[in-house]
């Protein structure tokens, strides 16, 4: 465990020495491009640039000192929103579609949450071996149209998740079934 917690830590601190690098080479692509002709865009770019290295500078000094997960995944989150806030300024000063980051599906988090790469609980997708099975999960019609069971799904999940209930995870199994059945109606009622 304390093995994971430190290569962690390492992948985030040269994911920040990435995005690190990756902003000093685009402040001076500003440069090389905007100074002459645009220096009021030039400034405003080198101003964006300039945040994003002082911010990565904190994170790498906090990442540091953490010495738990609960810290360590702030920091990531913290991370990840740079990479996003880098990405937008660097799409439009190269004049590229901006590259948008994979979403982690839920399934994946959970497998992943496990430490197995197997689901746990009573249900898993292939436990749910019907559409009225899966229905009664979601509690909706088994007539219910696919953007009905979503709306229903997400209700559910935001009423079972921890951070919600204040960090009571005794819903946790609830929340799996109600993602299983979610998972097993998405693949059977969504075209491909």
């Amino acid at each position: 465990m304390a093995g994971d917690f430190y290569r962690v830590r390492g992948d985030i601190r040269r994911l920040i020495d990435d995005l690190e690098g990756k902003s000093r080479s685009g402040m001076d692509l500003a440069m090389d491009r905007m100074f002459a002709l645009q220096p009021e865009t030039y400034l405003r770019y080198e101003e964006r640039f300039s945040e994003l290295l002082r911010l990565l500078d904190c994170l790498r000094e906090e990442l540091g000192c953490v010495q738990d997960w609960g810290a360590l995944d702030r920091i990531q989150r913290r991370v990840f929103f740079l990479e996003e806030r880098f990405e937008d300024v660097d799409s439009v000063l190269r004049n590229r579609p901006r590259k948008i980051r994979s979403r982690i599906s839920m399934d994946r988090l959970f497998r992943v949450s496990s430490r197995t790469g197997t689901r746990q609980g009573p249900l898993s997708n292939g436990d749910i071996r019907s559409f009225e099975e899966a229905c009664r999960v979601l509690g909706v019609d088994d007539k219910a149209q696919f953007p009905e069971i979503r709306k229903r799904f997400r209700m559910l999940m935001k009423e079972l998740h921890p951070d919600i209930r204040m960090g009571d995870r005794s819903a946790e199994g609830q929340m799996r079934n109600v993602l299983s059945a979610y998972e097993y109606l998405k693949q059977n009622m969504m075209p491909s």
